[in-house]
């Protein structure tokens, strides 16, 4: 056995030793981006009022959007862009009115219509790029040091990495593309390389390298095997390149929670410590620099 597999089995061996350990109340490693002045309106530029400026105010927040523009799907057509596949909508209701005969009267009297729409957030898009907003996003500052071999190690891999102020860290498969917060909404360099390190993993699973069947549905079985996998093996990265000399607690949770899905195969651990090593081999050979070190 190799070096380097030898130092990603024993990482692998620590992170399941520590999901024995601790529960299953995982955070995530960064802060959400939110607009400091958004109020809730259409992709067409006119504001909610009412009840519906209220409920998409809540949804904006429950569901930690960072833009406060909401479209319904004919009309994110109409400014050619499109809702991504899966993506759950929010319900919106407009009031119109109708002219009905009154039956006793013979006159015409006008009654009110409810019509039920639903929306989605930007944030559920793509090809839209907002540039009618303000540039109202809350900043942050970093508050830690880049590591900058393990940043050349990442730029010479050759994956498509987009940082932005977003609320969430993934790997899209229709685009071959990884979108991550910036770095400044981490509170550490291990969160942030960690987390680009789970993304780098599911990035191996692309049909053109090895192949795992990313498009899965959200929960399923084959959904939580392949995140086994992609925690794994970034706890696998973030210790061979001297990230985390030792994985973190919070590895072990994430793992856990997704372990719950798979309480039918309990050889799934074990596998997917398998493809996690042969994804995290996948990385380190994409790249035309060396930062293997070593790990505890």
């Amino acid at each position: 056995m190799s070096k380097a597999n030898e130092a990603l089995n024993a990482i692998a061996q620590t992170v399941i030793t520590m999901m024995n350990e601790h529960g299953t109340n995982w955070t995530k490693p960064w802060k959400d981006a939110v607009r400091v002045h958004g109020q809730p309106t259409s992709a067409k530029k006119r504001p909610y009022t009412g009840i519906n400026r209220i409920s998409l105010g809540l949804s904006m927040a429950i569901h930690s959007h960072t833009s406060p523009v909401f479209g319904t799907f004919k009309q994110w057509k109409s400014l050619g862009a499109n809702v991504r596949k899966g993506s759950k909508g929010y319900k919106v209701i407009f009031y119109t009115t109708v002219i009905v005969k009154d039956k006793d009267t013979d006159k015409d009297k006008a009654l009110p219509c409810a019509k039920v729409y639903t929306v989605f957030n930007s944030d559920q898009v793509e090809n839209w790029n907002g540039s009618w907003l303000e540039d109202d996003i809350e900043e942050f500052d970093q508050q830690w040091s880049n590591i900058n071999d393990v940043d050349q190690f990442i730029n010479s891999i050759g994956a498509n990495i987009t940082l932005d102020n977003s609320n969430s860290a993934f790997y899209r498969p229709s685009t071959d593309s990884i979108h991550m917060p910036n770095k400044a909404q981490f509170d550490n360099a291990q969160g942030y390389y960690g987390t680009l390190f789970h993304e780098l993993v599911h990035w191996t699973g692309h049909e053109t390298r090895e192949d795992r069947k990313l498009n899965t549905r959200f929960g399923s079985d084959k959904y939580a095997f392949e995140e086994l996998i992609a925690e794994l093996g970034g706890a696998m990265l973030s210790g061979i390149t001297g990230v985390e000399a030792t994985p973190r607690e919070d590895h072990a949770i994430y793992l856990n929670n997704w372990m719950q899905c798979l309480k039918d195969d309990p050889r799934a651990i074990q596998k997917a410590c398998s493809l996690a090593e042969k994804a995290s081999q996948f990385v380190l050979n994409s790249s035309s620099i060396i930062v293997m070190k070593e790990a505890a």
